[in-house]
């Protein structure tokens, strides 16, 4: 569920009154360091995460920028449409627009001369960054942080030199893993603040993420062209993932709209969770994975943090349980030709049924693919528990 957008002032409210009331709050707040209970929460948040500030950083070179924004390939792509919805929008209203990476670095500022040199003397500038521990609680920071739609106004900033703006801002998010790829913000004299700004800016961010979830949706079907053409129809049960575990298609595999691959996957055998032992083929932007036999073993591990480990074609497979999962675990290592419900009820602390031990047992057998068989429960992999 989308949080609550939450402007930092009505249509009623009288800006200059509103800043001299905040500037109250503001003064107050440097001399006892006490975050004053009036505050908008979201900016309440903001003024307690802030600390003494460094020095100002200076601003990155021209190459470097260029460099960030060839790397940024998703949001360079946005960049085009964030201009066209706002762009007339920061012009009429005399504010500017901004776009900054991941990091917090200022990669493209366009809009009215007269707001571009009044913010260039704030350091407000291409290169430079702006998240809450560069320079005090801001619009760009704060959605870095909050991941949601933020506006600030005047004295809400946390440095005085910053009073003078309101700035709106919005996160951009990665709609393939929900990472933060950059933040959208409009800028100018908080005198031209108004509340459905802050809905016009969340709009625009909305529709980049639509606009990358498109462009992803195109390159996984061109991935699953490629793999068809590469390997035929009769070759037998395979999925095609990209690189981030996106499948783009699956052939005689039953799985959802994503896979988790390990990091540093390789070509050759590999276990996946969910999937099991398969054989990993590399394709342009992604892999072809097949199912494949071979030696596993599995190593129990107790401790505060109980895991799994799971070798298997010259791989290591490190698998985080629960205390509950790891017993279960134990039970099924402890009888290698199989255990039914009855038995492990009765093996197993605590008050469990049968339902509760199906269930769990359930998703152990998702999350570790084929390494768990039914009627009876058995491992299919030689297991045991090591103790340290």
């Amino acid at each position: 569920m989308q949080p609550r957008l939450e402007a930092a002032l009505t249509v009623f409210d009288d800006p200059a009154a509103k800043a001299r009331e905040l500037l109250r709050l503001h003064r107050a707040w440097q001399s006892t360091h006490e975050v004053p209970g009036v505050l908008r929460p979201v900016i309440a948040r903001a003024w307690q995460r802030q600390g003494s500030l460094p020095p100002q950083h200076r601003p990155l070179g021209d190459q470097q920028v260029a460099e960030r924004r060839e790397r940024a390939e998703d949001l360079a792509a946005v960049v085009p449409l964030l201009q066209e919805r706002l762009l007339p929008l920061a012009a009429e209203a005399g504010n500017e627009l901004v776009v900054s990476d991941d990091e917090g670095y200022v990669l493209w500022v366009t809009g009215p001369g007269p707001v571009r040199r009044k913010s260039e003397e704030l350091g407000y500038v291409q290169g430079a960054r702006w998240r809450e521990r560069d320079v005090g609680v801001n619009a760009l920071g704060t959605a870095m942080e909050e991941r949601r739609p933020v506006q600030i106004f005047g004295p809400e900033h946390g440095d005085e030199d910053q009073h003078p703006w309101v700035c709106t801002s919005a996160p951009l998010l990665d709609p393939r893993t929900g990472s933060l790829l950059g933040v959208v913000t409009l800028s100018g004299s908080y005198r031209t603040a108004h509340p459905h700004t802050l809905s016009l800016v969340t709009i625009a961010a909305r529709e980049a993420t639509d606009l990358l979830g498109r462009k992803h949706d195109g390159a996984l079907r061109r991935l699953a062209l490629e793999a068809a053409r590469c390997w035929p129809a009769g070759s037998g049960p395979a999925l095609v993932v990209d690189d981030a575990g996106w499948v783009a298609s699956a052939d005689g595999f039953g799985v959802g709209e994503r896979v988790r691959l390990p990091a540093g996957l390789a070509p050759g055998t590999a276990w996946l969770p969910g999937l099991g032992q398969v054989r990993a083929e590399p394709l342009e932007g992604g892999w072809v994975l097949r199912a494949a036999s071979g030696a596993a073993e599995l190593e129990l591990r107790p401790g505060p943090r109980p895991m799994a480990v799971l070798r298997a074609g010259g791989h290591t497979t490190e698998i985080p349980l629960s205390a509950r999962h790891f017993e279960l675990l134990g039970l099924l290592a402890a009888h290698p030709r199989g255990v039914g419900t009855r038995e492990l009820l009765a093996c197993l602390d605590g008050a469990q049924t049968a339902v509760t031990v199906r269930a769990e047992l359930s998703r152990l057998r998702k999350r570790l693919g084929g390494l768990i068989e039914s009627r009876p429960y058995r491992l299919t992999v030689p297991a045991a528990v090591v103790r340290a």
